[in-house]
């Protein structure tokens, strides 16, 4: 995976390696017929984990005390809530797996897990992750292409986090409203797959420059 933030540092950089392919492990692994998909916790954690590990003393555990987002209107859930909200984040995406469409249900985790904010850090890598994960897995198959969807997201994250400020406050007035982040999802998935198209037609040129004439 290509980190695009130059800020970041090496420890930063080779977790982010390593959460996104874990993200393609965990992909990889629901996709055989014979483990049907099903979201608990314990995959959340991992995908915390992988990201911050090194960095963040509770790495792959629920936070304790309370957070604040910068920059941003809401108020993450006080901590003794957290595990039952997440509970009920899987409960939802389970229920909802074979009537919601996968823009909807990725959608859903990357502003919901940024909602909760269940970590002390890594919650937006760790929502974009599962976002993934739950994409792939629903369209049934690992998505080719590049920049990948997070990819995309950690290059600039300006749309991104207006979206969750769109849906935050669809909720503040009691609607789950996705539209934008499901939008947002959906070009930068017809930008990932362009890239399979680019690559292609990259290696088609090579060969017709080193044939015959």
């Amino acid at each position: 995976m290509n980190i695009l933030r130059t800020d970041r540092t090496p420890l930063e950089v080779e977790n982010g390696v390593r959460q996104f392919n874990l993200v393609i492990e965990v992909i990889r692994y629901y996709l055989q017929p014979e483990r049907p998909f099903a979201l608990r916790i314990p995959i959340i954690l991992e995908l915390q984990r992988a990201a911050v590990n090194g960095i963040e003393a509770q790495a792959g555990k629920i936070r304790t005390g309370s957070v604040g987002i910068t920059e941003s209107k809401h108020e993450p859930p006080a901590p003794h809530l957290v595990q039952n909200l997440l509970i009920e984040f899987c409960d939802y995406l389970n229920d909802n797996w074979h009537e919601k469409n996968a823009f909807f249900l990725s959608a859903y985790a990357m502003w919901r897990i940024n909602w909760i904010h269940p970590f002390t850090d890594g919650n937006g890598r760790t929502a974009r992750a599962l976002s993934y994960v739950l994409l792939c897995l629903k369209l049934g198959y690992e998505l080719p292409g590049s920049p990948t969807i997070p990819q995309q997201i950690e290059e600039d994250k300006s749309r991104y986090l207006h979206a969750l400020e769109m849906s935050d406050e669809a909720y503040r007035e009691g609607k789950i409203e996705l539209t934008e982040m499901e939008q947002m999802i959906r070009g930068m998935l017809a930008r990932q797959l362009l890239g399979v198209i680019e690559a292609a037609e990259g290696d088609a040129l090579s060969g017709s420059e080193g044939g015959l004439p």
